[in-house]
């Protein structure tokens, strides 16, 4: 469970740091991260302070060197093939919201090509 947990963090801290590196937190891309960690109100078994802990990451600010960081941590704790879905998961994660304000500036672009290129992603 507790590697979920950090997965969902994850995620959270990474869609939070994509929405704000244009400089603007647009309505749309705070709606879509925090139905995300709605989803987390679903699974079952995970400690309230912990719940909220993953829920206040929205009100943080990241740097994407923080945010690869974080990532290959996390990804030593997995397989070669979970490593795989977990950044499929969280390459969907962060094309969904940088779509979601409608507008992909070039600094969006940027980060996510450092991003996709640390992580070895082509497209």
């Amino acid at each position: 469970m507790e590697k979920v947990i950090s997965t969902i963090k994850l995620m959270a801290k990474t869609g939070v740091f994509f929405a704000h590196c244009d400089g603007e937190f647009d309505q749309r891309e705070v709606d879509f991260i925090k139905g995300f960690l709605g989803g987390i109100d679903h699974i079952g078994d995970i400690d309230e302070a912990l719940r909220q802990e993953v829920k206040d990451a929205v009100n943080q600010n990241y740097t994407l060197d923080e945010i690869i960081e974080e990532t290959q941590q996390l990804l030593e704790g997995f397989n070669e093939d979970e490593r795989k879905a977990i950044i499929t998961s969280i390459y969907l994660f962060i094309r969904k919201v940088l779509v979601a304000d409608k507008n992909l500036d070039s600094v969006e672009k940027k980060n996510f090509r450092l991003w996709k290129d640390t992580f070895g992603i082509d497209n």
